[in-house]
């Protein structure tokens, strides 16, 4: 006797357009914190200040174009799914090695945002070249290179997970001493485990929104718990960033340039389908 199993959908199920609402929303809402993180370790690591606004709105506006491109296809280019696009943890370590170096050469934030986006506009183009080959690849590429990059990514990136849950990098530089606290462990417990006794639950709507309620539940917890703050929305000019082409200008490091090239060469690998 088979196991029941847990999915409220099959692969050719067609479901109504209030399911299908409430799985995008929670899909957008969750997608947001794997989007803005990027963005906010790299502003609050190499003392951004000012800009992280704009790059988080910048970042959230480019997802969205590049997941319209993805799912519409528009003159043959991306997959035709709905792949959300966004900000990649994999990028972390070189894109702070690059602004280490701008600002080890006196440069201030518009010389390391230059020189940040400098060298990913050009790495990727050496992405757009590997993905023209990546069919003659599969002769050279097995399926165990493969699966070891997704693992190694994957294992990377437990580190990104339990530093958010204890607090963040920017409260484990800035205030070691909050960062692990039992009040920030807490939360991100509270908030997982909501999330998992919500898919649990018998009731189809509770299980497509379980990712709503956990984080509703979290940011209830969280005002209650004073950890909430909304003075800087008093101080923000303006809710609506507009993208601003070339807003830094350009400047390039060929020492910054070798490992932004090496992930973008890397990333297009965990793509290669193999014929089963």
């Amino acid at each position: 006797m088979s196991e029941e199993s847990e999915l409220i959908y099959k692969l050719d199920d067609n479901p109504s357009k209030k399911a299908s609402f409430f799985a995008a929303l929670q899909h957008v809402l969750a997608s947001f914190i794997g989007i803005i993180t990027p963005t906010l370790i790299i502003g609050g690591i190499l003392g951004l200040g000012d800009e992280i606004p704009y790059l988080i709105s910048m970042s959230l506006m480019v997802s969205g174009v590049g997941t319209i491109i993805q799912a519409k296809k528009p003159i043959g280019i991306g997959a035709g799914m709905i792949c959300v696009q966004g900000t990649s943890f994999a990028f972390l370590s070189s894109v702070l090695a690059a602004g280490f170096i701008a600002k080890a050469n006196g440069g201030g934030p518009d010389e390391i945002l230059s020189l940040i986006f400098t060298v990913c506009v050009l790495g990727a183009f050496v992405e757009i070249a590997v993905s023209q080959c990546l069919d003659k690849l599969k002769r050279v590429i097995t399926p165990v290179v493969t699966g070891t990059v997704i693992t190694v990514i994957g294992i990377s990136l437990i580190k990104v997970g339990f530093t958010d849950l204890a607090g963040g990098q920017w409260l484990m530089i800035n205030k070691p001493e909050q960062f692990a606290s039992f009040g920030n462990l807490f939360l991100g417990a509270l908030v997982m485990a909501t999330i998992i006794a919500a898919h649990k639950f018998g009731n189809q709507w509770i299980r497509l929104s379980s990712i709503i309620i956990g984080m509703i539940v979290g940011m209830v917890a969280a005002v209650l718990m004073g950890k909430v703050n909304y003075e800087a929305i008093g101080h923000v000019e303006s809710f609506i960033s507009l993208p601003v082409p070339f807003k830094y200008g350009f400047s390039f490091d060929i020492a910054a340039f070798i490992p932004i090239a090496l992930i973008y060469l890397i990333i297009p690998i965990p793509l290669i389908k193999f014929p089963i």
